[in-house]
């Protein structure tokens, strides 16, 4: 068997899933790797040292990491000059092709159980972002695509697999941690778009059709009928996709551990006070049995043992915050524990609500995992 020296993201997101990697040396520096790196479905021993210093410390380095690591830089380059010295001391590593560019260009999809017949669906993992879309809809019929990544290609080739037409891609609401790819997806399909106008202000620069509550979004069978519901508190106009009895997509509202932090928009106790409401008079009543399927995750402790972050309706409520009944002392739980928002999220928020910016500034600001959650932990 030849010696593999190179692995592809799509692969080494399989291999730390089943904890075939060693090793990961990403030898970008240190500012790059302290704002994201390299994580998978479970924990793998992790070092950064810049190239620079790789390159003087070569030697050590070789004794140091074990056969079979992957070394990690931006683009495949750097780490591909220090494979061949490794090489040179005796140690045979892997470089990750196109380095952490083509991480961050990496989405898993996933098959989610327990679809009502007629019905397909599948959880869209971006494991550099920690952030989740969705596709939902009939074999040979229509097909909704919520939150979806600012990559179409995926979800294109997904709906063209089954034979679906993309009719409907929605945004929960006007993101505040990466590019969505919702205006550019739905223009390339022909498909209605939908953005919150309570998000994004009456005027974008494309097409949009703001849902209504209890709107009926059509996943092309007439057995199955899905449905808006408005669910504020992370943003003041957050829309989810309900089948009732079924699955709940949460947006930013609720998470698998925690909820959306409501300070995104300058208002974080208006907020806080409306996801008092969205938890007590939309959420509850609900039935205990739906699947919430959120938008993000925060560690690799939410993603269950079949590789999906979901959980129930009623393990989300067996948690001290969501039974709290003083809107006070809630609203006081989740704002006073609040981390500092990234710098970039007010850009990127412009820019999800119309701002042009240039590709090599939303490379930019695509950095760094999701920080959209609350500090309080649910479950």
């Amino acid at each position: 068997m030849s010696e593999v020296t190179s692995i592809s993201a799509a692969d080494l997101y399989a291999e730390i899933g089943r904890g075939s990697v060693p090793y990961i040396l990403d030898v970008r520096n240190q500012d790059e790797f302290a704002a994201w790196q390299v994580e998978g479905p479970a924990p793998v021993a992790t070092k950064n040292v810049p190239i620079w210093l790789a390159v003087e410390d070569v030697e050590n380095l070789a004794q140091e990491i074990p056969e079979n690591s992957v070394v990690v830089c931006a683009h495949g380059n750097g780490s591909a000059m220090l494979i061949e010295m490794l090489k040179d001391e005796g140690r045979h590593v892997r470089n990750l092709e196109g380095g952490t560019a083509a991480w961050a260009e990496l989405v898993i999809p996933k098959e989610l159980p327990g679809m009502p017949d007629g019905v397909l669906g599948w959880q869209i993992q971006r494991p550099s972002k920690a952030c989740i879309s969705y596709v939902f809809g009939s074999d040979g019929g229509n097909a909704v695509v919520v939150d979806p990544a600012r990559f179409p290609e995926p979800y294109e080739s997904l709906a063209a697999a089954h034979s679906m037409t993309i009719t409907h891609v929605l945004d929960t609401h006007v993101h505040a941690d990466h590019i969505s790819g919702g205006p550019d997806l739905a223009m390339r399909t022909g498909a209605s778009y939908h953005l919150p106008v309570e998000d994004a202000g009456p005027k974008v620069p494309w097409p949009n059709e703001p849902l209504a509550d209890g709107q009926e979004i059509d996943l092309g069978t007439t057995k199955v009928h899905a449905f808006a519901i408005k669910m504020p508190g992370h943003t003041p106009g957050t829309t989810c996709l309900h089948l009732p009895g079924v699955f709940l997509l949460t947006g930013d509202t609720v998470f698998v551990r925690g909820v959306g932090r409501p300070d995104l928009t300058g208002k974080a106790d208006e907020l806080a006070k409306e996801l008092f409401h969205t938890v007590h008079d939309r959420l509850q009543p609900l039935d205990p049995n739906t699947m919430i399927l959120p938008a993000h995750w925060s560690t690799e402790a939410e993603i269950g043992a079949d590789g999906l972050v979901a959980t129930t309706l009623a393990h989300i409520f067996e948690s001290t915050l969501m039974n709290e009944d003083d809107m006070e002392t809630f609203v006081q739980e989740i704002v006073g524990t609040l981390p500092s928002a990234p710098d970039t999220y007010d850009t990127i928020r412009a820019v999800n609500a119309g701002k042009v910016v240039s590709a090599e500034e939303i490379e930019f600001l695509e950095i760094g995992k999701n920080q959209c959650a609350a500090s309080t932990t649910v479950g």
